[in-house]
């Protein structure tokens, strides 16, 4: 939907100029079949978050996610595969997911997976939470603060 659409685009658009801001880390759209080999040990999974995948020294520090859920839905059952990989690939990771949409209200489904992440998993799991979305800048900003403090 066009809302989805939109918070996609924008942290791919973010990703992709603070590619080019922060030369220090490389940032990956989606693993290779050989990434996922090296990384994993198979290729029995996909791994493209919508921020990308951001690596330090061969190492994952960070990856971005967008999810946009209504009232009903599973984007927050989908949000759990790459979690689990980047927690896999470096415990310590900071995975960042912005979260739109009526399902990111407090007590809806975006807001639960909130809160069992973070639960479950730790701080390093870090959520922002809009039901209207979010301006580029909000996410670029957001993206820039949690590489900076991975760095």
């Amino acid at each position: 939907d066009e809302a989805s659409s939109k918070l996609d685009i924008q942290a791919k658009d973010a990703r992709n100029l603070l590619a080019e801001e922060i030369v220090d880390l490389t940032m990956v759209k989606q693993f290779s079949k050989e990434m996922k080999f090296e990384l994993v040990g198979d290729d029995c999974f996909g791994f493209a978050p919508d921020g990308g995948a951001w690596f330090k020294d061969g190492k994952l520090i960070a990856a971005f996610e967008c999810k946009k859920q209504g009232l009903g839905g599973n984007a927050y059952e989908r949000w759990w595969d790459n979690a689990m990989t980047a927690k896999h690939i470096n415990e310590d990771v900071k995975y960042v997911t912005f979260c739109s949409g009526p399902g990111a209200a407090a007590g809806e489904g975006l807001d639960k997976l909130r809160r069992k992440a973070q639960i479950m998993l730790g701080n390093n799991f870090e959520f922002h939470m809009s039901v209207d979305g979010f301006s580029f800048y909000e996410v670029y900003d957001i993206m820039k603060k949690a590489l900076d403090e991975s760095i």
